[in-house]
């Protein structure tokens, strides 16, 4: 198999941040996985109580939507990047074969469920899974998935089913590559732009807020609201797989939403020394304290699930004796996600007036 034998494949906590990572190394910048993720304006909450999941539960994004990590870091560092959904698998696999073959690593968005190198249980239907194609020959490709601990074979007829699933989210036939990297960038210039915008997705204009109620903050306090109301509008294993879900969504699927917390915190740390601002290093700290405290809300999701049985049969007897301990027990994570969504209300302000005292010399070392 003919393959770019410079490249050096690394595993990563997030596939699209850890594919932009590598795909920069590659081609000489020295970039942490954190940064990529703060830079490209990582943290979300969406609860898109318009669309729906297979279990009749709305659906939450707790992140950007897929791709916007790669399109808001090369616009930050000046990379020159393409990224298009081409018209059909057979197109972007051509496309994909000409540019490993001029030692350009192929960024590829797929469905996770094909990813047939990955151990049985990373094997689910996730379209919007970024991988980097770095090798072919006539039946397969060398992948780099940041999720697997060495590069992985995949055939061609698996990318192709991958490659185009019209699934919702999903990016159907998108490779992104780069056309040139620059060799100096403005670290700071793209810190603080980067946070920016991160502040404005997760604390819009109070106007703003008003209209999109499911968008940033405003939409962590509606997803803990309506979970209130899932015992009264589910039942039976709809009503388990649906909480159970949620814990995945919430937590699991995409890296998750403790874990993006988590990574944020990194960001701001390595932030913190580039804008020389203690004030920024103290947030860096809390953010990593709330990722831990928004775990907490997951599992305890998880727990309410579980005791949901998973036989309809058994169901109708089972809420007439639990319903209360069951609305209790929502009762308690609505207080906590609550909780976590005023944190990130004061945490986004603190951000936002932190950054915007550092033009005027305020919060940073001496």
């Amino acid at each position: 198999m003919k393959s770019i034998g410079s490249y050096e494949h690394r595993v990563a906590s997030h596939c699209e941040t850890g594919s932009m990572r590598n795909l920069l190394v590659h081609d000489g910048l020295a970039i942490t996985e954190p940064m990529v993720f703060g830079l490209g304006s990582g943290p979300a909450f969406y609860y898109l109580f318009f669309s729906r999941s297979h279990t009749g539960f709305p659906l939450v994004g707790i992140r950007n939507r897929p791709g916007s990590i790669i399109k808001n870091v090369a616009g930050l560092l000046g990379v020159d990047m393409f990224g298009k959904r081409l018209g059909s698998p057979a197109e972007a696999m051509r496309e994909a074969d000409r540019l490993i073959d001029e030692g350009r690593p192929v960024i590829a968005c797929v469905d996770m469920f094909y990813m047939k190198y990955l151990p049985q249980f990373l094997q689910v239907h996730a379209p919007f899974h970024f991988i980097i194609l770095v090798g072919h020959d006539e039946t397969s490709y060398a992948v780099s998935d940041p999720y697997f601990d060495c590069p992985g074979v995949l055939r061609r007829s698996d990318l192709e089913v991958a490659w185009d699933t019209h699934a919702k989210m999903s990016q159907d036939n998108f490779l992104a590559y780069a056309r040139r990297v620059p060799r100096e960038v403005d670290w700071r210039r793209a810190v603080i732009a980067g946070m920016k915008r991160t502040i404005k997705g997760m604390l819009p204009p109070r106007p703003v807020r008003r209209l999109l109620k499911f968008v940033g903050v405003e939409g962590m306090r509606m997803y803990a609201r309506k979970s209130l109301e899932w015992p009264r509008r589910y039942d039976g294993h709809w009503l388990r797989e649906g909480i159970l879900w949620n814990a995945v969504a919430f937590e699991d699927q995409g890296t998750g939403g403790a874990a993006f917390r988590l990574m944020y915190g990194a960001f701001l740390q390595e932030a913190s020394a580039i804008l020389g601002s203690s004030e920024i290093e103290g947030l860096a700290t809390k953010m990593v304290e709330h990722g831990q405290a928004w775990r907490y809300c997951s599992r305890r999701l998880i727990q309410i699930g579980k005791q949901v049985p998973m036989r309809d049969r058994d169901f109708p007897a089972w809420i007439e004796e639990n319903r209360a301990r069951l609305d209790e027990g929502l009762r308690e994570f609505h207080d906590l996600f609550m909780e976590r969504a005023a944190f990130e209300e004061r945490f986004w302000s603190d951000l936002e007036a932190a950054v915007g005292r550092l033009g005027k010399g305020h919060g940073s070392r001496r």
